[in-house]
């Protein structure tokens, strides 16, 4: 066994059959596959699209019992890009991966695209029409095209790229004169609970357009895309975007989750004739259709053990200067999670489904441009699930994953304990191995104290950040240098909790997150230069408690700006509900932060600068997408579709909408 670690060795329920978590270093390995191909890993690629056709079918003929998920009992619990230039773009977990969003800043230009609900359920008052229509907004749902002028903290519209009844655009990139937008007809979030019974969401249609907006007042759509399936996660690395997606075979009349055996019979004639292309999504192209995978390039379980089902996640790799060229690759496990590295793709997945007994496997596919191949898989205690911002659980450092996970008890007076793991690729076969995890029994301490539940985390190079929180927040500092032995080197008792953290230096550690008196939002700054004490270097107080953020659960509403006059710039959207004469009206704003000398931790300081509230009716300020660019000295503030502008020495001089 490498370092104190513990061997974690114990019985489990995987959804309803019993077997052993074989999860571990040394004495009890995670490469083990139980009674399937002891060569091949939890995974293994069909060996013909026969076996991949069999298991499907199989899936879809066997009773499922309708049993509580793992999911259910979760509990609602990397680097920012570096700046191009003088401007920020899109935050991201992982420097060198972006990630889409619904709005896209360049440095020329903002690319804005519509709400969700845009053409379905929402409607604006009458004045705010007027000022869109003044500045051009287009009449049908559109991506809205921006030329900024930062020397004058305004923006005029470039162009619009009108979008069809229907599609929604989920997110974008934004490569030179390339816009590529991911679309489906309908958003079902990240993993979670609604992807447990493909009844739910099946049949849907995702897809993709890319257009050359060499000329913006005029962008060329160049290729539309349409793939069966639901939308899931994507991620961006050079050329190359990965689409992650979920697809169930629509069959008429097929009964997705059989409870009976007349449910299988019905079932199973009805398959007998189905062929595996009936039951494999496709892609079209430019109206030409073929199959999204090759049943040759997937994987299907290799542990006995785990029932057959019947759903294909797919991972498609499409170079975007010639997406005809794309690849993709598929499995038919259950999965609740992704995280994306530079160089992999991590898929959590929960199983089981009774307390304490519940565990995560997690698979790992390793990425070289389009290809992408199955490297191994471990079991760990415990739940970790991607939800949200909980990507931020799992990092991958030299090569090695790090994971927190949190095992929830049916103790009344330690509801739920965490373990930190440190997986590796195994070096005689498609797995991984557990290198260390803590607590062990060198290091029993405990991360968090009794019935404190997980929140913000946050891996940096050899260091991992952790805040718990019942009553008070502790933030615990915890030392991965040797990755054989880690330890909790310090840990801060201070009110309130942050569930987002951001690096500010490899010495200071920005947080996010409510008050303990639920009075308002709190910024803290801590100091970590020394790892056994850390220390907090200010607080800021935002709103009071009918005060919100976005940024604490997407970080793409959040802004930072590095190294401009001196300083650091942060931004943090804030929606208050306030009671007026005869209803709450909702006052919406952009929170300005400065951080000063923080080349000297021990002189560090938080100092807000003050806010931008957009000149709207209060009463309709209320956003379901908040962003913020900053630009030299000028900031974008994006609420939806709209625009606002400032200086940021003076916030309160606002300019739009645009």
């Amino acid at each position: 066994m490498n370092g104190p670690a513990k061997a974690i060795c114990k019985h489990v329920l995987l959804i309803l059959v019993s077997l052993p978590v074989l999860a571990a270093s040394g004495g009890c390995s995670s490469s083990s596959s139980g009674p399937g191909d002891p060569d091949a890993g939890l995974l293994q690629k069909v060996s013909s699209p026969g076996e991949l056709e069999a298991s499907i079918k199989t899936a879809l003929t066997t009773v499922t019992p309708l049993t509580p998920l793992a999911s259910d009992v979760l509990a609602a619990a990397g680097a920012a890009p570096e700046p191009a230039g003088n401007f920020t773009g899109t935050y991201t977990q992982e420097k060198n991966v972006d990630e889409f969003d619904a709005v896209r800043y360049d440095g020329e230009h903002l690319y804005i695209a519509p709400r969700r609900s845009f053409d379905c359920c929402f409607a604006f008052p009458e004045p705010l029409i007027d000022s869109l229509t003044d500045v051009g907004s287009p009449p049908v749902p559109s991506i809205r095209i921006l030329e900024t002028d930062p020397g004058g903290a305004s923006a005029t519209l470039a162009g619009t790229i009108p979008l069809e009844e229907n599609v929604s655009v989920q997110g974008m990139y934004v490569d030179g004169d390339s816009l590529f937008a991911v679309t489906a007809e309908l958003f079902f979030g990240t993993y979670g609970d609604a992807w447990a019974i493909a009844a739910i969401w099946a049949p849907e249609k995702l897809g993709f357009r890319i257009y050359d907006v060499t000329d913006k007042s005029a962008p060329v759509q160049e290729t539309s895309v349409s793939i069966d399936g639901v939308f899931v996660d994507s991620r961006r690395i050079g050329n190359v975007v990965y689409i992650l997606s979920r697809y169930s075979p629509n069959i008429e009349d097929l009964i997705y989750s059989p409870q009976t055996a007349a449910d299988e019979a019905h079932n199973q004639a009805l398959l007998a004739d189905v062929t595996l292309d009936e039951l494999l999504p496709t892609i079209t192209i430019d109206g030409v259709t073929q199959p999204l995978v090759d049943p040759e390039n997937c994987y299907v379980s290799n542990d006995e053990r785990v029932p057959d089902y019947a759903v294909i996640t797919s991972i498609t790799a499409v170079p975007i200067d010639n997406p005809e060229a794309f690849v993709s690759t598929c499995f038919n496990e259950q999965v609740y999670g992704v995280y994306v590295s530079e160089t992999a793709i991590y898929f959590p997945q929960v199983l089981g489904f009774q307390l304490p007994d519940v565990f995560t496997r997690i698979h790992k596919f390793s990425l070289s441009g389009t290809v992408v191949s199955y490297s191994g898989s471990a079991d760990i205690e415990g739940q970790v699930w991607a939800g949200g911002q909980r990507d931020f659980r799992l990092s991958e450092h030299d090569g090695d994953l790090r994971v927190l996970s949190s095992v929830y008890l049916q103790d009344n007076t330690d509801f739920v304990d965490h373990r930190l793991y440190i997986l590796r690729e195994s070096s005689t076969g498609p797995a991984l191995d557990i290198v260390s995890s803590l607590p062990n029994d060198a290091r029993p301490e405990p991360i968090g104290k009794p019935n404190e539940d997980l929140y913000g985390v946050r891996f940096l190079g050899d260091r991992a950040y952790a805040v718990t929180f019942q009553r008070i927040d502790p933030l615990y500092v915890i030392d991965l240098a040797d990755p054989a032995d880690p330890k909790i080197a310090g840990e801060l008792e201070v009110s309130g909790f942050s569930d987002f953290l951001h690096p500010v230096t490899d010495e200071l550690l920005l947080g996010l997150g409510p008050t303990s008196a639920g009075g308002g939002l709190k910024v803290e700054l801590f100091d970590v230069s020394n790892l056994s004490a850390p220390l907090s270097r200010g607080t800021a107080t935002i709103g009071d408690a009918n005060t919100y953020s976005e940024a604490r659960w997407d970080r793409h509403a959040f802004t930072y700006q590095a190294d401009v006059a001196g300083v650091d710039r942060f931004t943090v959207p804030a929606t208050n509900l306030v009671q007026g004469d005869i209803r709450y009206e909702v006052e919406t704003s952009l929170q300005l932060f400065e951080i000063h000398d923080k080349q000297t931790p021990a002189l560090a300081s938080l100092v807000p600068v003050g806010r931008l509230i957009p000149v709207m009716p209060s009463e309709y300020a209320f956003a379901e997408r908040n962003r913020a660019f900053l630009h030299d000295d000028t900031i974008y503030y994006v609420l939806d579709e709209t625009v606002w502008s400032a200086f940021w020495l003076s916030p309160t001089m606002v300019n739009g909408p645009f």
